[in-house]
């Protein structure tokens, strides 16, 4: 790991083809702080991002090694002018392109099987199915809403900093999300609908 002495940024955004680098361009980049520092405090966001993202379950941990070893490779390349968030939302979306196309042809995805015991066991069931329903909902929805809506409603990013991660303007991160919770309410439901139908 690295030693935590990286210096300012240097490079200029444009030279970089980085999507979230090119963000913020009137302003002065910063110091990228130092990648252990990045590890520690947005593991667990780049984590969930690279589920959302379609990284398949048994790869994750992968990818995510994968996303903070580009960072430490050029680290002297990235210019943060905006959040550290966007630029890493910019590198997991590539890297969990990578692994996607990669397991493609023979990618599983399977609920676990087990089924809970013990106490709280109709509280975890109905956990699954909502988690369930959800996420059914979630991939029914185009990748820019979807992303939009886990940004801001999911992460709870604010709104300016979902925009930057998107490359969008405010105007747009605002409508996309409305948009996502409109189809989503009406995907869940169309499912409690059924749910009804089917009940004895």
């Amino acid at each position: 790991m690295h030693d935590g002495s990286i210096p300012p940024v240097l490079a200029p955004p444009a030279a970089l083809g980085d999507p979230a680098s090119r963000a913020h361009d009137g302003q002065q980049a910063a110091a990228l702080p130092a990648v252990a520092e990045l590890f520690r405090d947005h593991y667990e966001f780049v984590w969930r991002l690279t589920g959302r993202l379609g990284v398949p379950a048994a790869v994750v941990d992968d990818a995510v090694q994968d996303v903070f070893v580009v960072l430490h490779q050029r680290r002297h390349e990235f210019a943060v002018r905006g959040s550290v968030r966007a630029l890493l939302y910019g590198i997991t979306r590539r890297v969990a392109r990578r692994y996607r196309e990669r397991a493609a042809r023979h990618v599983e995805l399977v609920d676990d099987p087990r089924e809970p015991a013990g106490p709280g066991l109709d509280e975890e069931l109905a956990r699954r199915q909502a988690a369930a329903v959800l996420r059914d909902a979630l991939a029914g929805i185009d990748e820019d809403k979807r992303m939009a809506f886990v940004l801001a409603d999911i992460e709870g990013l604010p709104m300016p900093e979902v925009a930057e991660c998107l490359e969008i303007n405010l105007n747009t991160a605002y409508s996309r999300v409305r948009v996502a919770r409109q189809l989503l309410q009406r995907a869940i439901a169309r499912h409690h609908a059924r749910a009804h139908r089917r009940t004895p």
